[in-house]
């Protein structure tokens, strides 16, 4: 296994998910991505009082400062971690990510923050277990 993605939503579930990668990644030798995506709008962008311009750089600034966060929240030296950010549906968009040839497991939290939205179209964790064609490893 040469890298694990590791789907990042700001949650503690989903930092339970980073570090159980983590611990996997020092026993294979695995390079970590962490991944955020960036899920479409619900609205269009001006029922939200601001442009597309600046719904963009919020979502920009949201996601690095997860990225971040998760990032500085690693404990073990010498694990190489890098960043992406994916714009789309969740599931669909770790999926897709996931399909590189490098990639040998992908790890998510059980549920993140889009509780109300779950209830809508189902759970991330649910979806990307049926659609990955990579082992799914959900923490819960």
């Amino acid at each position: 296994m040469k890298r694990i993605l590791v789907g990042i939503d700001g949650s503690e579930i989903s930092g339970r998910a980073t570090r159980m990668a983590e611990e996997i990644a020092v026993r294979f030798g695995a390079r970590l991505t962490l991944a955020h995506v960036v899920p479409p709008l619900l609205l269009p962008p001006d029922a939200y009082g601001l442009t597309l311009e600046e719904i963009d750089r919020q979502h920009e600034a949201h996601a690095g400062k997860l990225l971040a966060d998760a990032r500085a929240a690693l404990g073990e030296p010498g694990v190489e971690v890098d960043t992406m950010v994916l714009s789309g549906q969740p599931a669909e968009q770790l999926a897709t990510a996931a399909a590189a040839p490098d990639v040998g497991l992908v790890v998510v939290g059980s549920r993140g923050r889009g509780a109300v939205r779950r209830l809508m179209v189902g759970s991330v964790s649910d979806r990307l277990v049926h659609i990955s064609t990579k082992p799914v490893l959900v923490v819960h």
